[in-house]
């Protein structure tokens, strides 16, 4: 099933493990599926680029163990006070702490890795997920059906 996840096509998240880049994630397409000698897989990222100009896409072989499925997000979300969420913030999703809920649906948030506060708007927010052996904790909250 996991396999599914990282399929040729397949979008995904990648994180770092270099300094000033850990709790971020950024969004990618699989080229090559996962090679069994190395555990790694080939990628395209969205908004990385290889160049200085901005023109090309950064493509790298990155671990398995560095990639997820791209979240769920639930729309309409609205965000409370000291809840984890990831922000979108310099071409990726960031890892971060609402510190304060403000006017016209904008929240500040803390950043424990670079220990700055941003204000954001609401659709720049998601809530913070773990991938844990093939499943999203916390689930997707499920949606009341709308008649």
């Amino acid at each position: 099933m996991e396999d599914d996840c990282f399929k040729k096509g397949a979008e995904v998240e990648v994180s770092f493990e270099d300094e000033g880049f850990r709790g971020s994630w950024y969004t990618a397409t699989v080229i090559r599926t996962v090679s069994k000698k190395n555990n790694k897989i080939f990628v395209e990222f969205h908004n990385l680029k290889a160049d200085d100009r901005g023109r090309k896409p950064l493509r790298e072989f990155v671990n398995i163990i560095l990639v997820r499925p791209v979240p769920p997000r639930e729309p309409r979300r609205s965000f409370k006070l000291s809840e984890e969420v990831d922000a979108f913030h310099n071409d990726g999703w960031w890892e971060g702490i609402v510190t304060a809920v403000l006017d016209d649906s904008r929240f500040s948030v803390f950043f424990r890795s670079s220990r700055e506060q941003i204000d954001f708007r609401d659709s720049d927010l998601r809530l913070h997920r773990e991938w844990v052996y093939g499943n999203w904790v916390p689930p997707l909250e499920e949606q009341p059906p709308s008649y």
